[in-house]
């Protein structure tokens, strides 16, 4: 239930490198509360999927996965995708990062954010990343408000809101 909880707080995790084509996520975290402020998630390589993954405890009407003023840049998922909330209708949020220059290797249906939960995300960067599609909502819900953006590639149930474009951004 939501007493388990899963924190990682002010950490960073970076240059982790394996190559293995079963080789998954720098971080994953599973069940129960999930909650990531101020984490550093950057220069890994996974054959994968890199970056975080985690699997909140569903709970109707509540926010039960947090990843909050964080970064994840610079990481290579060699096959399939970075930033994976899923539990199948649990309610994460996204909210304040940086999500930059993140790459997919082999282009195929993943994504930089591949989900099986609803998601919000807001008041984020994302710019930079390589990938089939930017969100992919494989099912339930993808909001994205007030982020700034450089490509609104989706697919799924995705709706983006308010955003600003990179053509407003000074280079």
């Amino acid at each position: 239930g939501l007493s388990s909880k899963n924190y990682v707080n002010y950490s960073s995790i970076t240059r982790c490198v394996n190559e293995r084509l079963d080789s998954y996520y720098i971080l994953s975290l599973t069940y129960g509360k999930v909650c990531c402020p101020s984490i550093n998630i950057s220069i890994n390589k996974c054959g994968q999927r890199t970056g975080i993954m985690f699997r909140p405890l569903s709970v109707s009407n509540s926010v039960t996965g947090s990843l909050s003023y964080s970064s994840i840049t610079d990481n290579i998922a060699n096959e399939h995708t970075c930033i994976n909330p899923q539990y199948g209708g649990s309610n994460s949020e996204i909210k304040s990062c940086n999500i930059l220059r993140n790459t997919q290797g082999t282009l195929k249906s993943g994504g930089t954010f591949f989900t099986a939960d609803n998601v919000k995300i807001a008041d984020c960067c994302i710019l930079g990343n390589q990938a089939t599609y930017i969100f992919n909502a494989y099912s339930h819900t993808i909001t994205v408000t007030n982020c700034t953006l450089d490509s609104t590639s989706k697919t799924g149930s995705v709706v983006i809101q308010n955003t600003v474009t990179k053509s407003f951004i000074l280079a």
